[in-house]
């Protein structure tokens, strides 16, 4: 605690004051990229007239090398825009005699940064793939190891035109909050993205969208099989110079054995 005594000298008596500079607020958690706080006094000074008490603000970015802020002369102080850990103390001066409050650590977050999604071509409809981050969300979290849990809100839009022009999509929200999404779609084109919003409030960031295209994947094995079947040997079990009627048996390269009826 830093104070200081005044001595006045009479004879047979000693008078003595205790000036005490105050002590500023800590803050309790700390801010978020590029925004501004309130410093103020928990306790004011004390020892003397509050009238004749001067206030300089002071700042630092290394705790050793102060200087005096700009028409910071007032019990409050609001910073301004940070983007790195400041320290802020002030010099208050009572009957021509300066002392130093104590410290007060403005620690700022790095900034959020939205991260970016897997780049998906296809996949098909019914079946279970997940969209998911390539690059995961950052930032709104302390410098020396802290561990951020991001809101997720994934949305969804149709893609009409051939173009993939984002400015006609109607974009709609979709899937948990979670760090990945599992689309069940009927076949077509669409576009993901995900917004990611800090837990600290430092507000909300928008991936870049992909673009997907769902395909009807049984039905296009269906039809490939179909398209490639062929007929390598038939058999009429009825026998061939059976010229009543005949049961036929076809025999395909893929394996597939048909019976056929021709009266």
């Amino acid at each position: 605690m830093n104070s200081f005594w005044f001595c006045l000298v009479f004879p047979c008596v000693l008078l003595c004051q205790e000036f005490y500079p105050g002590f500023l607020s800590q803050i309790d958690a700390p801010v978020c990229h590029n925004t501004s706080t309130l410093l103020s006094f928990e306790t004011l000074p004390s020892g003397g007239d509050f009238e004749d008490y001067t206030y300089q603000w002071q700042v630092s970015w290394d705790q050793e090398s102060w200087f005096d802020l700009t028409n910071a002369t007032s019990i409050n102080y609001t910073t301004d825009i940070l983007s790195d850990d400041t320290y802020y103390s002030v010099v208050v001066t009572y009957q021509g005699v300066s002392i130093s409050t104590n410290t007060v650590a403005v620690y700022v977050l790095p900034p959020l940064v939205a991260g970016v999604l897997i780049e998906v071509d296809s996949m098909c409809s019914g079946e279970p793939a997940a969209i998911s981050f390539e690059i995961p969300p950052s930032g709104a979290e302390f410098n020396w190891g802290g561990f951020s849990e991001f809101s997720y809100q994934w949305q969804q839009g149709n893609i009409i035109e051939l173009d993939n022009d984002l400015t006609i999509v109607n974009w709609l929200n979709v899937g948990n909050d979670d760090d990945t999404h599992i689309p069940y779609l009927a076949p077509g084109r669409y576009c993901f993205r995900c917004i990611v919003t800090s837990p600290h409030g430092c507000g909300t960031v928008l991936t870049d969208p992909i673009f997907v295209q769902i395909n009807d994947c049984f039905n296009a094995e269906v039809e490939e099989v179909e398209s490639k079947k062929e007929i390598i040997r038939t058999f009429n079990i009825l026998g061939q110079n059976n010229a009543q009627q005949s049961w036929f048996i076809n025999i395909y390269n893929n394996g597939f054995v048909e019976k056929i009826y021709k009266p």
